[in-house]
């Protein structure tokens, strides 16, 4: 989990969130006097979480942007495909690039809560308490560091869909409950379960965009198709425009040809969804950033492949989504 006094971001790590070269960011640094972690190592330093926000909002210029859209769904009817650890690492990240975020676990198996760090028990308070028992959003919400704060899950979440079904408006609880607790971030990142439920239904329509999580592999191109036709009928059934779709290709392997043959195969039928050119790499630091519940710019090496790739999307959403203020 994350340890808010010891972890933080290594200089290079800033210089590769912000686009800049590492001496801009040493001289950023060594202007603003912010002081490292800890003082008796001089190769590497790292620097508060606190502090790495301050240094990446002033070196990207982030008050300058305006947000176009803020509510993200990581979905997939398929489990496995690895869209909680996407979900994680980005809103993590988001966070560190100073916005404040809240991340939102809609799925009762819990595993963005696990690496959350909350434990694997029902000892804690859910989307259920929020949605059906009314509880405050102040006493929901856990804060995880600075910028980030979670709405965890357990398996008292199962008890939510039944309860959903019997609300007048039952697919709109979301946008009807959220209203008030939007306006305090920047952005909102949602897991959902791998089905397709009532719950998954409330995040699709308060959703503004729906990041498809997509393996690389033959079959789970077969599972996309009905996906996608099964949220046009949903949102024909709600009298809505489909809203914003990515297909996040996850877990490619450059040497194995049906990575490819399904890269292939999005570029040809799903061209307008998907970033041209990008796939997540399979790399075994995205599992351990799961099993260490922290973001891979906290422990990541320099060449690592899978940071690379978040920083990637990370990019890819903020050039999409956020507008320069003139």
């Amino acid at each position: 989990m994350i340890d808010k006094e010891t972890d933080g971001l290594l200089q290079g790590t800033i210089a590769h969130l912000c686009k800049v070269s590492l001496a801009t960011v040493n001289r950023h640094i060594t202007s603003k006097n912010y002081k490292p972690i800890d003082r008796s190592i001089h190769r590497n330093q790292r620097y508060s979480i606190s502090d790495s926000r301050k240094i990446v909002t002033h070196l990207t210029s982030k008050n300058k942007y305006s947000i176009l859209k803020k509510k993200f769904a990581f979905y997939n009817f398929k489990g496995g495909t690895g869209k909680t650890s996407l979900c994680f690492q980005i809103a993590a990240h988001m966070a560190l690039m100073g916005y404040n975020v809240l991340v939102i676990d809609a799925d009762p198996q819990g595993h963005l809560s696990t690496s959350c760090g909350f434990p694997n028990d029902d000892s804690f308070l859910t989307l259920y308490d929020f949605l059906i028992k009314k509880v405050p959003f102040s006493e929901i919400k856990r804060n995880i560091c600075e910028g980030l704060d979670c709405i965890p899950s357990n398996l008292s979440l199962t008890r939510l869909e039944m309860e959903l079904n019997q609300l007048p408006k039952r697919e709109e609880r979301f946008i009807i409950e959220l209203a008030e607790v939007e306006k305090k971030y920047d952005f909102i990142f949602i897991d959902t379960n791998p089905t397709i439920s009532l719950l998954n239904r409330n995040v699709i329509v308060f959703s503004d965009v729906i990041n498809i999580i997509c393996e690389t592999q033959p079959y789970s191109l077969n599972g996309l198709k009905l996906l996608i036709e099964d949220l046009n009928r949903f949102y024909s059934h709600m009298s809505m425009s489909l809203c914003e779709l990515n297909i996040i290709p996850n877990k490619y392997e450059d040497r194995t040809s049906s990575s490819a043959e399904a890269m292939t195969a999005l570029r040809e039928y799903y061209r307008s969804y998907i970033k041209e050119d990008y796939a997540v790499r399979r790399s075994e630091d995205i599992n351990t950033a799961a099993k260490l519940g922290k973001p891979l710019a906290f422990f990541a090496k320099k060449n690592s492949i899978a940071l690379a790739d978040i920083i990637e999307l990370l990019q890819y959403f903020l050039e999409k989504y956020t507008i320069k203020i003139i």
